[in-house]
C-alpha cells in the first residue's frame, strides 16, 4: 500500500529548511521518504522574527531580507525535490520562532513526520542559542528525523 513502510503510514512529511547544508541534506532525506511512501511533502522555512526584533531600527529591512532568502530557499528546495521525482510537494515561508512554528504547523496539519537538519553546534553554542532540532524532537507530537549535516 502506498504510504506504508514497515507498517508505518506517512501521509504528510514536513522538511524544515533554513538554507544550510544540513537542512538541504534533510530535505533530500524527506524527498526520498516521500517518494518511497507516496506521502505529500511540505517544505517550510521559518523567518525568525525573534532575531529581527533584536535588530531595532533595522527590523523591517531584516525581515524583508529574511523573507526573500526564505522564498529563494523554498523555491530551490522544491525544485530539487521535484527533480528527484516527488511531484506532490509544496513550499511555504512562515514567520515566528522556528522552534514553535515547526511543531505547531506539524500539529495543525496532522503531519506524519518532521525532518530537520542538525548543525552540529558545539556545546557552548548549543547552551547559548539552543537547538531547533532538539526542541522539535522533544515537543513534536509526531516522529522526528534529525539529519546530521
Amino acid at each position: 500500500m502506498a504510504g506504508e513502510l514497515v507498517g508505518v503510514s506517512y501521509k504528510l512529511i514536513i522538511a524544515a529548511v533554513d538554507g544550510s547544508p544540513s537542512a538541504l541534506k534533510a530535505a533530500g532525506h524527506a524527498a526520498m521518504l516521500a517518494k518511497l511512501t507516496g506521502a505529500r511533502l511540505q517544505i517550510i522555512y521559518v523567518v525568525d522574527t525573534h532575531i529581527a526584533f533584536q535588530l531595532g531600527t533595522y527590523q523591517q529591512m531584516a525581515i524583508e531580507t529574511m523573507e526573500q532568502d526564505g522564498e529563494s530557499t523554498v523555491a530551490e528546495t522544491v525544485k530539487m525535490v521535484r527533480d528527484a521525482g516527488v511531484s506532490d510537494v509544496n513550499g511555504e515561508v512562515i514567520s515566528g520562532n522556528p522552534r514553535t512554528v515547526i511543531v505547531d504547523w506539524a500539529k495543525e496539519n496532522d503531519a506524519s513526520l518532521i525532518v530537520v537538519g542538525s548543525h552540529g553546534y558545539s556545546r557552548l553554542t548549543y547552551l547559548l542559542i539552543g537547538s531547533v532540532a532538539d526542541y522539535v524532537v522533544h515537543n513534536a507530537k509526531c516522529p522526528v528525523l534529525v539529519v546530521r549535516g
